[in-house]
């Protein structure tokens, strides 16, 4: 029973660490270049529109500029939207010339707001645009899971010590008598304490392995669906199980905690003997 209350204390923060772990890989891969899209005028015409995009090449806060002519973003909306034939009966072509503007590294937010503050001064460019917000929305999003798993980890593992203390002050009070006579011999509190040390060291120990084959076991259960949607979306990573130093962690944290639990409460019922 202890065993089982250290390791679902250690297991549930445990997993949402896990799952973090294996996300974070997966943030380079859907990250991609920021990117500035500058829409021109509509009165300006397609020489116009490729000496912008020549001057725009020159600055050196910007890499590289792709012109998108306005037929062709009208054929790609056609075909997009399904209203190519409705497009092609208007009289004139409603879209104007863009910019695919992509900013030299490092693309900091600094950095890129000085450059679509400075492009959209230029003239002839009727308004620029820039979706860099939701990458940061993902970090932003992966820290609160994190934060929030630590907070319920720390919980989890107040919820272990009371447990662990609970059981560790049982024991001792069950050896009251064998305590009182080893002291009334000669018997120094190291000595005493000993034996409840290695209890909590067993009891925590024996948590933190029960808490790695937790994880284990859940890994294994989840690692076919899960892989099987990172086909679907394109991504070649898989889910990665916990390893052996994530169970080693465990233990050594169930150990430590075990140990911890057991000297303090050892200390605590040993200073309310020696009162009495």
């Amino acid at each position: 029973m202890v065993w089982l209350a250290v390791a679902i204390s250690l297991a549930l923060p445990g997993a949402m660490l896990l799952t973090l772990d294996n996300l974070r890989p997966l943030v380079p891969d859907l990250e991609r270049p920021a990117q500035v899209s500058v829409m021109l005028g509509g009165e300006l015409n397609l020489e116009q529109a490729e000496a912008l995009q020549r001057e725009l090449v020159t600055w050196a806060s910007v890499e590289d500029t792709t012109l998108v002519r306005r037929d062709e973003a009208l054929a790609v909306f056609g075909e997009q939207t399904g209203l190519s034939a409705v497009l092609t009966s208007l009289d004139h072509n409603p879209l104007p010339h863009a910019l695919l503007v992509s900013p030299t590294a490092p693309r900091t937010d600094t950095a890129l707001s000085q450059l679509v503050e400075a492009i959209g001064a230029l003239s002839g460019v009727d308004r620029v645009i820039v979706d860099s917000q939701w990458m940061s929305r993902l970090d932003q999003a992966l820290l609160a899971t994190e934060r929030w798993g630590l907070a319920l980890g720390a919980a989890m593992v107040l919820g272990a010590i009371l447990a662990l203390a609970n059981t560790l002050h049982l024991a001792i009070d069950a050896r009251r008598e064998e305590i009182l006579v080893v002291r009334v011999i000669g018997g120094s509190p190291g000595f005493i304490r000993r034996p409840f040390l290695y209890t909590g060291l067993y009891f925590g120990a024996g948590g933190g392995v029960l808490a790695g084959l937790m994880l284990w076991v859940l890994s294994l259960w989840i690692a076919g669906p899960v892989n099987a949607l990172f086909v679907l979306y394109g991504s070649p990573g898989e889910i990665q199980g916990p390893g052996v130093g994530y169970v080693l962690a465990l233990i050594a944290l169930g150990a430590g905690l075990g140990w911890l639990t057991s000297w303090v409460a050892s200390a605590c019922y040993f200073n309310r003997l020696a009162a009495h």
